[in-house]
């Protein structure tokens, strides 16, 4: 898995903010479970039948096999204790599951008692691992980086994580039928939903351990079992069963699952060991490459290699040109990737610093799983090359995986299943609506350019340049292919040190999610796209989420990623405490409405109109203030307020770019003034992502105005709340109530006096001089009650 920035730990699996992951795990998959599905068709459809059946009279009788098993229990040792024995049980010539051994691993952790270190209760291991984990120390997490399956246990067997319909019930009351158990009391609640989030996140951890296509896993809930099969679109999970009744179900899945292939259990086969000489060659050329990169020596460029190379841990990742025969493979050697998915359900990209096998070229491999709809992004990103868009990555080879070749055909490539029950009258719906499960290919590109994060910046200089190389790239894209990049994150911005350049040059990455924009400039597709942080407050507004992007809204997301690299990366006045608090409110903020929609962008819209962000920041930089403030002149100009969505006449590209260019050519910007500036994570623990945001470190400020409570009553779904700020620094709270009207008008409730003749003189500031424009031819879940934090009401 990739690290962290510091380079000291696994990026996305901080043990302090484990609880609030888990139960995100919950929101993302939610709506991506399928069942519950009959045992014996789980067992047929998903696991198969093994290409040979193997010896038969080495399989253990499933007579009494979990007897020992108590139908319930308090603690979940009296459950996995006897479970393990009967699973491991075998004689001379007998097994349950011939190869494999199943190992206590909840034991096998620093603390217990605390859910960021836990392991499953029960892991399967191939034998040829098992000495390779019982030799690994407590404090790694190597168990999930070998396991074939695993079982977690809760107790009670009333804490089950579903609720299955009754077997003889109507079709019609099946599909209705809420899957997800809900509880009457809270307590129960949050604990069935602290195990399905904690069964959840073992399951995303060993797909980014682990090169796979699909999972299996085992729950237990007393002795009542399911099944569960797990892919990058969801999972399909089986009817409940009791393995003292019915033991004969488990069995059978075991014998199955110990006979079919690797790829059969999930195992990406079209990814092998690097042999000696392979991982000698990789080392050596990415050291070089980081070398010329960041232009270290010594004891800094041993440690920086650890970015992208672990000792022990090469593979050799095979790219099938898309197109051509599968025997024109391309073999290109990884190790530890830069970018690794923390979720299960989506592209599951990874991103890997590669060499290629045959000429040491250092690339950069992008593994992910795309629609099987639409184009890919491979031939998009040629297609901007051929006609002359700059700043993007160079191709070199791109395909889908297959998933099996026979006499030099593929007959079956990396698809995910889950949708494919979809029709069965057994699948129950979310909340009265069908689901939604769409189908996923495993695809792999590779390009040319190599660089590192946009997070790694120096200084205002690189990071102002390296943005306005990106924005370069949206114009030329915009002009020459009608087309807008709908993700301008920080994530998708890398800066490239180029020979004789004295700051790093800025590309813009990752057009999959890109779309041509029709004759009034928006996009084709509607919807929400990109990533929350850094979307435009228009696109985060509850009225706008069917609304169609435009290249006003990308320009927006690039002064928020330029704003929250400054306030991380740069110099400011702001404490951890109140920097936390304020990415919360700015970046994350967010709130449930009406029909599920989540409303966002509140303090985006009043840093427009109030500029209190770079008030309560007080950044080090005088140039990057004027910058930041020319932009937010340009959004909402003095005296001028946002209505109907319009922004000042000079929010245009044009003007944007006729600005910025100048700026660049005429100031003299700091070129080495990076601060790294650290976040506290206490507080996130047990609490929902997006419920923390709002809750954070806030204090009341007592009760609303009139005008303000008559103004609130125009919000659908709103509910009453006191006005709150954030304690430490921040004097102001960025998320000053305000009342969003449909017709995307907005109205304040009334300032406090100091307020009001603070917002003039700020206003009465003449706005910067700025050239005539020129021709350059160019979601998080939130509620105050713990049961109905992922949707589900409560029963009464």
């Amino acid at each position: 898995m990739a690290l962290d920035p510091a380079l000291s730990r696994t990026n996305g699996l901080d043990p302090d903010i484990a609880g609030a992951r888990n139960l995100q795990h919950i929101s993302n998959l939610r709506k991506s479970i399928v069942g519950p599905m009959p045992v014996d068709q789980f067992i047929s459809r998903t696991v198969g039948k093994p290409a040979s059946t193997g010896n038969a009279t080495a399989r253990l009788s499933a007579r009494n096999a979990f007897h020992a098993i108590p139908p319930t229990a308090t603690k979940p040792e009296q459950i996995y204790e006897p479970l393990i024995i009967a699973l491991n049980k075998h004689t001379k010539y007998k097994s349950r599951c011939p190869g494999f051994v199943f190992e206590d691993t909840a034991r096998r952790v620093l603390y217990p008692k605390r859910i960021g270190y836990a392991k499953p209760h029960i892991c399967c291991f191939a034998e040829h691992n098992l000495e390779i984990v019982r030799q690994s120390s407590r404090r790694s997490r190597r168990e999930l980086g070998y396991t074939e399956t695993f079982i977690h246990v809760t107790a009670d067997v009333t804490r089950d994580y579903f609720t299955d319909p009754p077997p003889d019930v109507d079709t019609e009351s099946g599909m209705l039928h809420d899957l997800l158990s809900r509880m009457d009391s809270d307590a129960a609640q949050e604990e069935i939903d602290g195990a399905l989030g904690m069964h959840i996140a073992f399951v995303a951890e060993v797909f980014a351990r682990q090169h796979r296509t699909r999972f299996f896993s085992i729950s237990m809930a007393g002795s009542r079992a399911r099944l569960f099969r797990w892919d990058r679109a969801g999972c399909i999970v089986s009817r409940a069963f009791d393995v003292r009744e019915q033991p004969e179900y488990l069995c059978e899945f075991l014998w199955r699952f110990s006979q079919i292939s690797d790829a059969s259990r999930g195992h990406d086969t079209t990814v092998l060991p690097a042999s000696v000489e392979e991982e000698l060659r990789f080392q050596t050329a990415i050291k070089e490459h980081v070398r010329l990169q960041l232009g270290l020596e010594g004891d800094e460029l041993e440690k920086a290699l650890i970015q992208h190379y672990s000792p022990g841990h090469v593979a050799v990742m095979k790219v099938f040109p898309r197109g051509q025969s599968p025997s024109d493979v391309r073999r290109y050697i990884v190790s530890r990737p830069v970018v690794s998915p923390t979720s299960l359900v989506g592209r599951g990209t990874r991103g890997y610093w590669a060499v290629d096998s045959t000429s040491s070229q250092v690339v950069f491999v992008k593994d992910t799983w795309r629609l099987t709809s639409g184009g890919v992004e491979g031939d998009l990103l040629g297609h901007l090359h051929s006609i002359g868009v700059r700043n993007v990555p160079s191709m070199v080879v791109h395909g889908d995986v297959p998933e099996a070749i026979n006499a030099g055909e593929v007959t079956h490539w990396q698809l995910t299943r889950t949708d494919i029950p979809m029709s069965n009258s057994w699948v129950c719906s979310l909340r009265g609506k069908p689901l939604v499960v769409r189908q996923l290919q495993h695809y792999r590109m590779v390009m040319g350019t190599v660089g590192y994060s946009l997070t790694t910046v120096r200084g205002t200089k690189e990071l102002l340049h390296a943005t306005y190389d990106a924005f370069v790239a949206m114009r030329d894209a915009l002009a020459k292919d009608s087309r807008i990049h709908r993700d301008i994150s920080i994530g998708n911005i890398i800066l490239v040190k180029e020979t004789g350049q004295d700051i790093r040059h800025g590309y813009l990455i990752d057009w999959e999610v890109s779309d041509e924009v029709d004759d009034s400039g928006q996009s084709r597709h509607p919807g929400r796209a990109g990533t929350w942080y850094f979307m435009s407050w228009r696109m985060l507004h509850w009225t706008q989420v069917d609304s169609r992007h435009t290249f006003l809204d990308d320009m927006e997301s690039l002064l928020h990623v330029v704003t929250y690299c400054a306030l991380l990366y740069l110099p400011h006045a702001l404490s951890s405490t109140a920097l936390t608090a304020l990415i919360r409110d700015y970046f994350e903020w967010s709130i449930p409405w009406e029909d599920g929609i989540i409303h966002g962008g509140q303090s985006k819209l009043n840093n427009i109109h109030t500029h209190v962000l770079i008030k309560q920041a007080r950044f080090g930089d005088a140039l990057l203030v004027e910058w930041l403030e020319a932009l937010l002149y340009f959004q909402c100009p003095p005296r001028h307020i946002v209505r109907d969505f319009k922004y000042g006449d000079s929010w245009t590209p044009e003007h944007l770019d006729n600005y910025w260019s100048a700026f660049l050519r005429t100031h003299t910007l700091e070129p080495n003034n990076r601060v790294v500036h650290e976040l506290r994570v206490s507080g996130y623990d047990r609490i929902p992502r997006s419920d923390v945001m709002r809750r954070s470190t806030v204090t009341s400020l007592g009760k609303r105005s009139s005008a303000e409570r008559e103004s609130a009553k125009d919000i659908p779904g709103a509910k009453r709340r006191s006005t709150v700020r954030s304690q430490g620094d921040a004097p102001t709270s960025l998320s000053r109530a305000a009342t969003h009207h449909p017709s995307g008008a907005t109205s304040y409730p009334p300032l406090r006096r100091s307020q009001r003749i603070q917002n003039r003189q700020s206003h009465s500031r003449p706005a910067p001089v700025v050239p005539p424009p020129v021709d350059t031819n160019a979601q998080p879940l939130a509620s105050s009650a713990r049961a109905r934090r992922h949707g589900r009401p409560r029963r009464k």
